[in-house]
């Protein structure tokens, strides 16, 4: 259904989202080749049949939605702003959790998620579209807004997620080189508040330990056993599936699969599947670069800079972690599809093919 959906919409769309279709469709038929070698066929299907290609479904009705309403930007607010909904009452609760049991690193907070790598990823993704968003509002709706950051903040903190914070601060680079010219102010006083938060963390023993005594040792294992893996099956790997690490390694406890998105990939589809996945970021990027820089509507520009931002954040946190499967690959696909949906058409054409 997936495939049959996005071959109508080759011939449906603009040119620039062409190249992202045909690479999403080689990757869902790369994933059946790749059982070739499955570890465990059966699980492989399945996360291809519903997990694969929900990603790549979402994508494509988040697109059609947001095509169908984006000629009003307000209707796209209105998309987004049951993410800040969420992100308040996940921030709000992960907070009156720790204060449950206030002990730094032990006590790592979950939200509402179940696991507190869970709400970091929702945050990672939930922050810049907050951010870009409140700049949208008038003031009134625009300080609200405003305000779940501190809760947001103080959450992602509280999940100890080092990856997150990288991300966060990556995101905010991303949203300064963008936008310094406009919110001078804002920018700098932002960035005067959290230096003052991570000065005060870092005189935080307990934060301080987390820093430079963390979770390394299962990170280079899983490195060292990912090894064999590639070396044994370098162009199919062993199935598609988050837990095809843990059933080709089922003695091993401590690690449960690379923490590496680009590692987990070849372990699950090989190094074809890894430079398809690479085209396909590749190909998202230098569209949304495009739709960015040519945009003459502020408020598209700004959700457009926090859509990329989100998508920067959750792939920096990938480099350190593997969040790709279930909903966080789901959210991160359905960001994807809202953002081309939301692209005028003079944005979403290189010059040459506009004349």
């Amino acid at each position: 259904m997936t495939i049959k959906l996005l071959r109508h919409e080759i011939q449906t769309v603009s040119a620039p989202n062409r190249t992202l279709n045909i690479l999403i469709i080689a990757s869902i038929i790369w994933g059946f080749i790749a059982l070739l070698n499955a570890i465990d066929p059966v699980y492989s299907v399945n996360e291809i049949t519903f997990k694969m290609s929900s990603q790549y479904l979402l994508y494509f009705l988040s697109f059609s939605f947001a095509g169908i309403f984006s000629h009003d930007i307000e209707n796209i607010k209105k998309m987004l702003l049951p993410v800040a909904l969420a992100t308040i009452i996940m921030s709000v609760y992960a907070c009156f959790q720790f204060f449950q049991s206030p002990v730094f690193l032990q006590n790592r907070v979950t939200g509402f998620t179940g696991a507190f790598y869970r709400l970091a990823v929702f945050l990672v993704l939930a922050v810049p579209l907050i951010i870009t968003l409140a700049y949208t509002m008038l003031p009134r709706l625009k300080w609200m807004l405003l305000m779940i950051l501190p809760f947001a903040g103080a959450a992602l903190v509280l999940t100890s997620v080092r990856a997150a914070w990288i991300a966060v601060v990556i995101e905010a680079a991303i949203l300064i080189l963008m936008l310094f010219k406009k919110y001078r102010k804002t920018i700098v006083l932002g960035i005067t508040a959290l230096s003052l938060i991570f000065i005060v963390l870092a005189y935080h023993s307990e934060y301080k330990n987390l820093i430079v005594h963390g979770s390394e040792e299962p990170r280079l294992k899983a490195l060292n056993l990912s090894r064999e893996i590639v070396r044994s099956y370098p162009l199919t790997g062993i199935g598609y599936g988050k837990k095809t690490f843990s059933k080709y390694y089922p003695e091993v406890n401590e690690v449960r699969h690379a923490h590496n998105i680009f590692i987990n990939t070849i372990i699950e589809v090989g190094f074809i599947g890894l430079i398809i996945f690479i085209a396909m970021l590749v190909s998202v990027a230098k569209d949304f670069f495009i739709a960015i820089r040519k945009e003459t509507v502020f408020d598209r520009k700004l959700i457009l800079s926090g859509i990329f931002a989100s998508l920067a954040g959750f792939l920096t946190l990938n480099l350190f972690d593997y969040m790709y499967h279930g909903w966080p690959g789901q959210m991160f696909w359905m960001l994807i599809g809202i953002g081309y949906g939301l692209r005028t058409p003079d944005s979403a054409l290189p010059r040459k093919d506009k004349l």
